[in-house]
């Protein structure tokens, strides 16, 4: 971190981090139907596994809107980073359900940690720009799950899956040295407010649940389409990856866009319109009877989806000026919840209806969003 870091430069750095955020989040989607058959577990049993993720995200997360509050966003960015990266190895190599779940509860919790922690400098930089950029930080997200996802599944032909999951790992550690020195001072939002812990408000609440829709959305597309992809029409893992992929590249697609879109259209507007191109996209994906067009209707659904989550959490910090990092962490919190819990209900579901129609719920998510438009209207304001 460099007291003398310009707006400018911690823009570009805090945009490396979004990337590499995404690309070990990328890295990990081949890995999730061979995690599946390692195990040889059936979808509910897996799902059920799945939510230990969620339960160490939400545990975590509170925690470190208080550390933000205490250290600063900067400081927390970077060791959130470097836990996360680390922990990438361990859901990738438990060799038991019991061993996976434990690996999955603290992997889940330096993915929630480092989430709340880059969103909150993210906004920090927003304030210091005076400018929407938040669409663009998750469109770097996006464009490295898209990398992550696409880059694993033709390297998983080449390499044992443990050498590349340290190829991820090195690659997030290298990626941290140049943008940890480029962040804005551990000053601009380190002790703005006497709480340390950061459970949502009745001000950050209505956003938190369309937020917990939102990446209940996002996180079952992660860990059920590659899945689905495979079973329904029998794919090879590789190709079956390129759900995920294209999916990713149509949230970075919209999310480019989507800071301009919002000066011109406003949130409501943009957070409305992305709801039901989501919903469509989702419902083409679990219906259409081709593999080819199914994993076009993903990306169609990346597109709608791409914008509606950046626009929550800058809503969330301004709903709370006097504490954004506690502000988003509440938003973020309930957010995640559905990230990471929504998988595992997708998968309890699918033991009843399938898979296909199980990711069925995520259009019902989605025309909720888009009827609940206007509570979005906080991230408008500067």
């Amino acid at each position: 971190m460099s007291p003398s870091a310009t707006p400018s430069q911690a823009r570009s750095a805090i945009a490396v981090i979004f990337f590499l955020h995404g690309l070990v989040w990328g890295s990990w989607v081949p890995h999730i139907p061979l995690a599946k058959e390692r195990l040889d577990v059936g979808t509910g049993v897996f799902g059920i596994a799945l939510l230990a993720m969620a339960g160490g995200a939400v545990l975590a997360m509170p925690i470190a809107g208080g550390l933000i509050n205490r250290y600063g966003s900067a400081r927390m960015t970077v060791v959130s980073t470097v836990l996360f990266a680390l922990a990438l190895f361990l859901p990738a190599a438990a060799p038991t359900l019991l061993l996976f779940i434990l690996a999955a509860i603290a992997y889940g919790a330096t993915v929630g940690s480092m989430d709340v922690s880059m969103n909150a400098h993210g906004l920090a930089v927003e304030h210091a720009l005076k400018s929407p950029v938040m669409s663009f930080f998750h469109g770097a997200f996006s464009i490295g799950g898209m990398v992550g996802a696409l880059a694993g599944a033709a390297l998983l032909i080449y390499l044992a899956p443990l050498v590349h999951i340290a190829l991820a790992s090195a690659l997030c550690l290298i990626g941290l040295l140049w943008a940890g020195r480029r962040f804005l001072p551990s000053s601009v939002d380190q002790g703005l407010s006497g709480e340390s812990f950061a459970w949502p408000t009745r001000a950050t609440i209505g956003l938190g649940l369309l937020c917990f829709l939102t990446l209940m959305a996002e996180g079952s597309v992660i860990d059920w389409a590659a899945i689905m992809l495979r079973d329904r029409f029998i794919l090879e893992a590789n190709t079956a990856a390129l759900g995920y992929g294209l999916f990713s590249g149509g949230m970075a697609f919209s999310r480019f866009t989507g800071d301009w879109l919002r000066l011109k259209f406003g949130a409501v507007r943009l957070v409305r319109i992305s709801a039901w191109l989501t919903a469509i996209g989702m419902a083409a994906a679990v219906s259409v009877p081709e593999p080819a067009w199914a994993i076009a209707a993903f990306a169609l659904a990346g597109i709608g989806l791409g914008n509606i989550a950046p626009v929550l959490f800058a809503g969330g910090g301004r709903l709370e000026p006097d504490a954004p990092g506690r502000g988003i962490a509440a938003v973020v919190t309930l957010g995640y919840t559905g990230f990471l819990a929504g998988p595992p209900l997708i998968g309890l579901t699918a033991e009843v209806t399938g898979l296909p129609a199980a990711l069925g719920l995520t259009v019902i998510a989605a025309l909720i969003i888009a009827v609940a438009a206007r509570a979005v209207r906080a991230a408008d304001t500067y």
